[in-house]
């Protein structure tokens, strides 16, 4: 009886193993793909720079882009990009901090900050409950 129990964790661990290992291969993968093929923000070449981007649908982004000195908003759809508008960088509003796009992060930054933000929630809820108390 005591081979089949030590079988069993064994099989238990190895499980474990197996889990994690796929999990980091699937990281891997999502980040390499999403650095290659992503339109993001804070993408930039030697004269071009994405300055933030917003996904109105799954294949329609509102973009900033600098392009040498000048910097503007252009439409993108998947067969199609369309000059908006010039726009004034001075009123741009810039992320404190060196804040990260959604785009920009990796897989683990986002399930942090995304914990992070259930953790804040949920301690403002037990706040609240103890005040009604």
């Amino acid at each position: 009886m005591n081979g089949s129990a030590a079988g069993r964790v064994i099989t238990v661990l190895f499980t474990i193993v197996l889990f994690a290992a796929i999990l980091y291969l699937a990281y891997l993968t999502t980040k390499y793909i999403g650095k290659k093929y992503s339109i993001s923000s804070g993408m930039s070449g030697k004269n071009l720079k994405i300055i933030d981007s917003l996904s109105l649908a799954p294949d329609k982004v509102l973009m900033i882009v600098k392009a040498g000195g000048k910097t503007v908003l252009v439409g993108l759809s998947r067969e199609h990009m369309e000059y908006i508008c010039d726009v004034d960088e001075n009123e741009l509003t810039i992320p404190e901090n060196g804040a990260v796009s959604p785009f920009q992060q990796d897989l683990f930054g986002a399930f942090r900050n995304v914990l992070s933000e259930k953790m804040k929630n949920l301690k403002q809820k037990e706040n609240e409950n103890d005040k009604k108390e």
